[in-house]
């Protein structure tokens, strides 16, 4: 710069020379003319003013041009980049010298941060090997429960972009955050101290569920606590320890249950079960005389229901299976009665039935364009993805079981699928094993009612051989007793009391001999076959007859008798006589049970098939584990008596090809309960 500005005013000094030396020919010589000089003066004056013009404009560009350079350099600075491309000044001026103290400086710090770089790349690329080494998914919250961080394990499995969740709730990603879930961050703020959550249900907004252990953290970032959730998947680990112990609890549900529903009902729960094979609906259809009968679905009717059944599993403390269980109890109304009300014929061209035929499992993965689907199966399903699965033992078609994920559109993938079909078979074996039980039990029934008969025939042979004897032993000494008690009571006497003490002797003679006699008569109307004149009659005129006979005594024990006797009561083909005894005998046996004041109600009515007689009363009720050792012969808690009053009641009922039972009423006292079939 100094040069430049020697350099500029040598130039200057020389111009001036070259005027003042014309000047000075002009004025001692006029050797040039006059106009000459002028222009030549004038020239020379013009380019000093352009040189001038031109040295500080060079010089302002020169200026410019290196402050400009400065400012980038700063700039640069403070974005942390380090310029280094810069060309070399010559340091001739202050700003040249400044402009490559700041080149030698950014090549400094380039080094430094070049180098901290290096180390900060080896930390990230030792944490991602550690992050992704873990093969949990994590997610990071703030203090509002906001999404600060993801890794890529949790946006692959649960399918969201990095942008989808970041700043949103919880529950902006999940379908329900259950009570377990939130009452563990919660802890983990109060504490600090970490949470684990073992089988906690999870389901996404894209409808990816899985069951999982979270673990909760508190993590500090620059003085902030921050909430670390780990998921680690353990669905695949569970359905594998539930399958194991599937089947034994299904042959214990066999054990325990007596209807073939509660079985298949068991049966349908494992395939829907979360924990076990983890389809929405599973549907359950049996051969069964030529058609294929639907016989139980499991499954929500709606996505409203199929979250309450996975919120109800989320929560639950039971084990899966009883908590599924009870939960699909509440739900799937509306599928249930459209399986239980479908058939087809197993001649039908369908895919139910081309399953069975072939023995194969057949996975739809798009109903509406699959050319082997008949209109009412679409109808039926109404889901674009479904598999059915035979049931096969020994080469017999047995059914097939149809599962579905309507309502989270999970895929069904190859490994459900064989799942599927290992449980399905297990499962035909379970229903074949009760259908064998249940005809052991058929057959354990017969042989417990023949057994029945055998004792019953003993029992009455037995009676019959003590009213026999009893006939032979007993009856012509009380009738020579009764008649001479009779004689006693007949002859003529004074008025003294000897004669009164006579016949008072007599009278008790008489009425023991009686009452030995009437003994003595029941015990020969038990063992004799009865004589029975069936004809339409009544029941309702059976029970006010009765009633009216034994009105007298009902007041003087002051008893109250109600009666609630159907109107609509069909005919019934009996005795009217032998069911009076009946009558008769269980109403002088609530008379005797029902204290004064008590209550005693008859309430009668009627179904499709039999009608029923109800009595009861409020009395003390029966003291035996079995209320119902009542009816057996010789069985009695009164002082006086044989016990064959409710014998003989039973023995007319049975051959009325009726059923009657005793049992404890809660409220106190005793209820018989009496059923008749009605004609056809």
């Amino acid at each position: 710069m100094k040069i430049a500005i020697i350099e500029f005013l040598s130039l200057l000094i020389s111009d001036l020379a070259v005027v003042l030396i014309l000047s000075y020919l002009y004025s001692q010589f006029h050797i040039i003319h006059n106009r000459v000089v002028y222009i030549l003066i004038g020239t020379v004056f013009f380019l000093i003013v352009i040189r001038a013009l031109l040295f500080f404009l060079s010089n302002w560009f020169f200026y410019r041009q290196r402050i400009n350079t400065i400012k980038r350099l700063v700039s640069e600075f403070k974005k942390g980049h380090f310029i280094q491309n810069i060309r070399e000044f010559s340091v001739d001026n202050e700003l040249d010298e400044i402009t490559k103290e700041l080149l030698v400086v950014g090549k400094h710090l380039d080094s430094i941060v070049s180098s901290q770089k290096k180390e900060i790349d080896n930390f990230n690329e030792l944490y991602n090997s550690i992050i992704f080494s873990i093969g949990s998914y994590f997610i990071v919250l703030g203090d509002d429960d906001t999404v600060l961080f993801a890794n890529e394990d949790f946006y692959k499995k649960f399918q969201f972009r990095r942008d989808e969740i970041y700043g949103k709730k919880i529950e902006d990603i999940f379908y329900f955050v259950n009570a377990r879930l939130k009452g563990g961050i919660v802890q983990v703020r109060q504490t600090r101290a970490p949470v684990v959550l073992e089988k906690t249900h999870l389901l996404t907004l894209n409808k990816v569920s899985v069951i999982a252990d979270v673990k909760i953290s508190n993590i500090v970032v620059k003085e902030a606590n921050q909430i670390i959730i780990i998921i680690d998947d353990v669905t695949k680990k569970l359905r594998n320890d539930y399958q194991i112990s599937l089947m034994s609890q299904i042959s214990e549900s066999i054990q325990k249950d007596d209807e073939i529903d509660r079985v298949l009902f068991t049966i349908l729960t494992g395939v829907t079960s979360g924990a076990g094979l983890g389809f929405n609906r599973a549907m359950l259809f049996l051969v069964e005389d030529g058609f294929l009968v639907g016989k139980m679905a499991v499954g929500p009717d709606s996505f409203e229901e199929a979250i309450e059944i996975w919120t109800a599993a989320a929560e639950s403390t039971e084990s899966v299976f009883d908590e599924i269980r009870s939960a699909e109890m509440r739900a799937g109304v509306t599928l249930l009665s459209r399986v239980l009300n479908t058939r087809f014929s197993r001649q039908a061209p369908n895919i139910f039935n081309l399953a069975l035929d072939n023995t194969e499992s057949i996975h739809v993965s798009d109903m509406w364009t699959d050319a082997r689907m008949s209109q009412d199966i679409r109808e039926l399903m109404d889901v674009n993805e479904f598999i059915v699965v035979p049931l096969i033992v020994v080469n017999k078609a047995m059914g097939v079981i149809v599962a579905d994920n309507k309502f989270n559109n999970a895929p069904i993938v190859r490994e459900s699928i064989e799942l599927l079909s290992i449980f399905a078979s297990q499962a035909a074996m379970s229903i074949e094993s009760y259908g064998n039980l249940d005809m052991v039990r058929s057959e354990m029934q017969k042989l417990s009612a023949r057994q029945e008969a055998i004792i019953e025939s003993e029992k009455l042979a037995a009676v019959g051989r003590i009213a026999a004897h009893m006939a032979h032993e007993i009856r012509n000494p009380l009738v020579t007793m009764g008649g001479y008690a009779r004689r006693i009571m007949q002859l003529p006497k004074e008025k003294s009391k000897i004669s009164r003490k006579i016949d008072t002797s007599a009278e008790i003679i008489l009425k023991e001999c009686e009452r030995l006699e009437k003994t003595l008569s029941n015990v020969m109307d038990f063992s004799r076959p009865a004589k029975f004149i069936k004809e339409f009659h009544s029941i309702n005129d059976v029970i006010t007859d009765t009633v009216n006979l034994l009105k007298n005594l009902f007041l003087e024990k002051k008893v109250e008798v109600m009666l609630n006797l159907s109107e609509e009561l069909p005919l019934v083909k009996s005795d009217f006589n032998q069911m009076k005894q009946v009558m008769l005998n269980l109403l002088q046996n609530s008379l005797d049970a029902t204290p004064p004041g008590g209550t005693i109600s008859i309430s009668t009515g009627s179904d499709e098939e039999v009608i029923d007689i109800n009595i009861c009363d409020n009395g003390l009720g029966i003291d035996e584990e079995d209320p119902n050792v009542v009816f057996e012969p010789f069985y009695s808690t009164k002082l006086t008596g044989v016990g064959l009053g409710l014998a003989i009641v039973k023995k007319i009922v049975k051959d009325h090809n009726g059923m009657i039972r005793a049992q404890n009423r809660e409220e106190g006292g005793a209820e018989f309960i009496i059923r008749l079939p009605i004609p056809g």
